[in-house]
């Protein structure tokens, strides 16, 4: 239950307009990859046909928190296309329900599991944009990672949405992979933007507690890529985006003019948006619930009526402030002082002083009458900065 100081509703937490950004979690996949924590079951119709009512039932008791239209609409998972294709019909057809042609409407597909019949469906449902989970185009590296697709699906599906005429879509790649060298990464990023990709995001790979990749590391049959191979690589990837045209907006990300992501864009503002289905979060009136990572759970809920379980934080005084300017840092362009000021009622740089000097004196961050944002050389070990700015609100 949240607090009795998020129940009062400060000032800066008063009841927001209707959240302009939805995110429907789908918890479904062909195959789990090794690497991935992310929740989701392997796919299987009966369970996904129950999970397809459910959230009907679940939009319906919150679709009027929503703005009309939607900025943004974003289906991801797990993998979207690994359900029957007459189930992602009526996902697309319910989630579509508030969107115009002015809005993004994205969904996240896997090479692999996409074809002319599901690619079709995506156009008449109005989709715009799609973000391709690539990672790599190296043979070993997809095999390592428990890829079910090989490096030529990637540019097969790339080809049948742009056919279609989806031109806003992007890929995700990773580095830091077991075995990768620079020059294995110089090759994946030349292919990917040899594709003529509007958006482009490159992670690092994380270990996550409990995945068969973390298993192999703790036994010694795989290591981490060296720090300074993968700053060499995010730097590389920094210079060859930019010198396809590609604008570096956030630390992990990249895109053609007037091709951002609207939707992250949202979360990196720390703007409303509503959540559905098992494990995905909300944000609405200062106060974040994040629905419970598990099916069975939700589905037995929903199905009765009830909302599913959920954790709730109020974010509220100066955490608040603290998330907001955790998220824009990740920006490029970095935090909007008057923008800050105007929302919390006080400057950025004198609410978190401590930390903000300090960076500054070392380089790390840049201040500008306008401005506070991350040196280049920062962006790298970004974490750490952030980490340190929410932890000055508990000093």
């Amino acid at each position: 239950m949240c607090p009795d100081s998020c129940k009062k509703k400060p000032a800066e937490v008063l009841p927001a307009p209707a959240a302009a950004a939805l995110y429907v979690h789908v918890p479904f996949c062909r195959a789990k990859c090794r690497y991935c924590d992310f929740y989701s079951l392997v796919a299987e119709p009966s369970l996904a046909r129950r999970y397809v009512r459910a959230l009907r039932r679940e939009w319906a008791r919150h679709r009027e928190r929503l703005a009309r239209p939607l900025t943004s609409t974003f289906v991801g998972g797990g993998t979207p296309s690994a359900i029957p294709i007459e189930l992602l019909d009526d996902l697309l057809a319910l989630t579509g329900e508030l969107c115009d042609t002015h809005g993004e409407f994205t969904v996240e597909i896997n090479p692999g599991t996409v074809d002319a019949s599901l690619a079709d469906l995506l156009v008449r449902r109005g989709v715009n944009r799609v973000s391709i989970g690539a990672q790599s185009f190296d043979p070993g590296e997809l095999r390592l990672l428990g890829r079910i697709h090989d490096a030529g699906q990637t540019g097969s599906t790339v080809r049948l949405v742009r056919d279609r005429g989806i031109e806003n879509f992007g890929l995700d790649l990773i580095y830091g992979i077991p075995g990768q060298d620079v020059s294995s990464w110089r090759r994946t990023l030349g292919q990917a933007l040899d594709l003529g990709i509007a958006h482009l995001s490159c992670y690092a790979l994380s270990f996550e507690p409990g995945t068969p990749l973390e298993d192999d590391l703790r036994a010694g049959r795989v290591r981490e890529v060296d720090e300074s191979v993968q700053r060499e690589c995010y730097e590389l990837a920094i210079d060859l985006a930019r010198q396809a045209g590609l604008e570096h907006y956030e630390i992990s990300n990249f895109a053609r003019p007037g091709r951002q992501c609207v939707h992250n864009l949202t979360y990196w503002h720390n703007r409303p948006y509503l959540g559905l289905g098992p494990g995905a979060a909300s944000y609405l009136d200062g106060q974040r619930r994040t629905n419970v990572p598990d099916l069975a759970a939700y589905l037995a809920a929903v199905e009765a009526g009830l909302s599913p379980p959920a954790t709730d934080e109020c974010l509220v005084g100066k955490r608040h402030q603290a998330e907001t300017l955790m998220l824009e840092l990740r920006l490029i362009e970095g935090v909007d002082r008057r923008a800050f000021a105007s929302r919390f009622g006080v400057d950025v740089v004198e609410a978190f002083s401590s930390t903000i000097s300090r960076y500054a004196a070392q380089g790390a961050v840049v201040v500008t009458p306008d401005r506070v944002r991350l040196s280049r050389r920062a962006l790298f070990v970004a974490d750490t900065i952030l980490a340190d700015l929410l932890a000055e609100v508990s000093l």
